[in-house]
């Protein structure tokens, strides 16, 4: 809307400038009404009419983006005091450190639930160092694609847990967002070996099809958070897996694992 403003005073003062000359020399120089003054005396009065008209007409024009461009500076000035900035951080561990507050939980099943076994804990540790807060947190997950189905477990709520939910963080506050994943590999079986009849130490592995039977994957998660104007912020954190199997492979002992690990996180971008 601003620049449509000084877009139509620019197109407006050129339209005077080109025209008002040719209004003159239609109207009073190229016409025969009678004049106390001749042609000569009225294209120097004009001039200089038309002259200071168009100077004022620049002076207005700038004193308006003067202020326009001061109201966007002072708008910008106080978003900065007020703008938040979260760093994020993550670690593999299944108890919290130096904070005690969850802004959400992310605990993932995967099908059929009644296989579900070992479980994988890691924590985003989400810190704000900005000068404003951060509210009204928003996360969204991308389905992940490993091949098989998942479902969002309910997590039960006590009181505790409860007392510890925040959506809002302080300048300088760090808060918690946990991620449990309930995995059900199948067990490795005896004929899942093969003898290679070599040294003790070497003398089985794990078949190929065996080992790559889950494959790796990505958690992808979209972070929106507001400032106190309420201007929106976005940051994407992806997460990526490392399926393989370990254990005892000389003694034919082997599970499936998952190591999971920080790929990649964006700074953050007002949207």
């Amino acid at each position: 809307m601003k620049k449509k403003t000084i877009f139509i005073i620019i197109l407006i003062s050129l339209m005077l400038i080109i025209g008002i000359p040719l209004a003159i020399d239609w109207l009073i120089i190229g016409n025969g009404f009678p004049s106390n003054i001749g042609n000569s005396d009225w294209v120097v009065f004009l001039g200089g009419y038309i002259g200071a008209l168009i100077g004022a007409i620049i002076s207005l024009v700038g004193i308006i983006i003067t202020i326009l461009y001061t109201n966007e500076q002072n708008k910008k000035d106080r978003e900065l005091q007020v703008r938040p900035y979260c760093v994020i951080r993550y670690v593999h561990d299944d108890k919290l450190v130096g904070t005690n507050k969850i802004i959400a939980e992310l605990p993932i099943g995967c099908e059929p639930r009644e296989n579900n076994g070992s479980k994988y804990t890691g924590i985003i540790y989400i810190k704000n160092i900005g000068l404003g807060s951060a509210v009204e947190f928003d996360i969204a997950v991308d389905e992940i694609d490993d091949g098989r189905e998942h479902y969002l477990i309910l997590m039960q709520r006590n009181a505790d847990t409860s007392n510890r939910s925040v959506n809002l963080l302080q300048p300088g506050e760090e808060a918690a967002f946990p991620i449990y994943i309930y995995f059900n590999f199948d067990k490795i079986k005896e004929a899942d070996f093969i003898d290679l009849g070599e040294s003790e130490m070497f003398r089985y592995t794990v078949k190929n099809e065996v080992m790559q039977k889950y494959k790796n994957f990505d958690i992808v998660i979209h972070i929106k958070y507001h400032d106190l104007f309420m201007n929106t912020y976005y940051q994407k954190i992806t997460l990526s897996s490392n399926m393989h199997v370990g254990g005892k492979i000389d003694e034919k002992q082997a599970d499936y694992l998952c190591d999971i690990n920080l790929k990649e996180i964006t700074t953050p971008i007002k949207v």
